[in-house]
């Protein structure tokens, strides 16, 4: 059995993983985020109502996660 030999990747190509890799946590550190803001403003009165119906349906898919987020930021 011949021995494991890793595979040669030049410091060119490890660069450009490395920044490829710090692209895509930042745009999911971004996105959660900003996609969590927009269901909880989908809640709201200000909302357009094709929003609030997305909103709710979504959170109707999942269990009412953002209804019980809702919930425990009021009781406070």
């Amino acid at each position: 059995m011949a021995p494991y030999v890793p595979k040669y990747v030049s410091p060119k190509q490890a660069a450009e993983d490395r920044a490829r890799l710090r692209s895509r946590l930042f745009w999911i550190a971004v996105s959660l985020p900003l996609a969590l803001a927009l269901l909880l403003f989908g809640y709201s009165d200000q909302a357009p109502s094709f929003l609030r119906s997305v909103t709710i349906t979504l959170d109707r898919l999942f269990g009412y996660p953002l209804l019980a987020l809702l919930s425990a930021l009021a009781s406070r």
